[in-house]
């Protein structure tokens, strides 16, 4: 009898672990929510940048240009959005169009971005130029952003149903004991 309970546990915890190590391995990755604001290296516009993640590292960055100390939206930017990883960029939008550089009239804008790494990244908005015709500024604002495994929930259930199925078979054999 001790030795059913003996295995019982030992493909409980082979269960856990197998359920645990499949769901970090494939975890979506996350990073900080909600929106960061910072003015450009020369003060021309404030960058509001507001991510939303979903499974699997991706993400859509908000990106809203503004006019200095406001929240008043700035429009007319010939922009660039960049991920950079260690000092080197991994993700250029203007770069995905075959472009330098993108016009953006509205002055807000959204880019959704796959993280295929966790890690230490950097989120880089590119400042070209204001306005019609582009007034040059050639400036940024960096925003730090930090990917990280998400807690597995099925790790979570996995550890919830190996204690309840180890309560339902060890509870009993110890109350016969008494």
């Amino acid at each position: 009898m001790a030795r059913n309970i003996f295995f019982l546990i030992a493909l409980l915890v082979g269960a856990v672990f197998s359920v645990t190590t499949a769901t970090t391995i494939a975890a979506p990755a996350y990073a900080q929510e909600g929106g960061m604001v910072k003015s450009t290296s020369k003060g021309t516009l404030d960058i509001s940048l507001a991510p939303t993640w979903s499974d699997a590292g991706q993400a859509t960055f908000t990106v809203s240009f503004l006019n200095p100390g406001t929240q008043t939206v700035h429009q007319h930017q010939d922009y660039d959005f960049r991920i950079m990883k260690n000092g080197q960029q991994v993700f250029s939008a203007a770069g995905q169009t075959g472009q330098s550089v993108l016009h953006n009239v509205e002055g807000t804008l959204t880019i959704p971005y796959t993280f295929q790494d966790n890690g230490d990244y950097t989120a880089q908005v590119f400042l070209a130029g204001t306005g019609i015709p582009a007034i040059p500024t050639d400036e940024e604002a960096t925003f730090p952003i930090t990917v990280t495994p998400e807690f597995p929930a099925g790790g979570i259930l996995a550890v919830v149903l190996a204690a309840s199925l180890t309560a339902v078979i060890v509870l009993p054999q110890r109350m016969k004991l008494f």
